[in-house]
This record gives C-alpha cells, structure tokens and sequence, in this order.
C-alpha cells in the first residue's frame, strides 16, 4: 500500500510530551525540551494498492 499526504513538523510542548517515553532520554539528551526532538504528524490524503493483481486507489475523506 502506499499513502499520500501531508507531513508536519509539530514542535509545541503538547505534542510533544504526548509521544515521548521512558528511555527516550537515549537518543535525546536533552529530554522533551532538546532541541532536535521533534514530532512528524502525517495526514493521509489519498492511496493506492494492489489486489488481485489490480492496481486500487482511494480517496481518504
């Protein structure tokens, strides 16, 4: 399957403090607050995939 849309960067502290976990600390120092922590939020738009050896799009509403 693949999916098309839109990708954001989300910086807000909400966001956040939302996904981070225990261990996390490992790849990000600096905790919630470090800098290059960030969170990619996707909205999916459309997509297409294969069955039966067709190719099926859909449109995501």
């Amino acid at each position: 399957m693949m999916l098309r849309g839109t990708m954001e960067v989300l910086t807000d502290a909400k966001s956040k403090e939302m996904i981070w976990r225990e261990g996390d600390e490992q790849y990000y120092p600096g905790g919630v607050t470090d800098p290059n922590y960030c969170v990619l939020k996707f909205t999916a738009t459309d997509g297409r995939f294969y069955s039966d050896f067709y190719p099926r799009s859909f449109v995501i509403e």
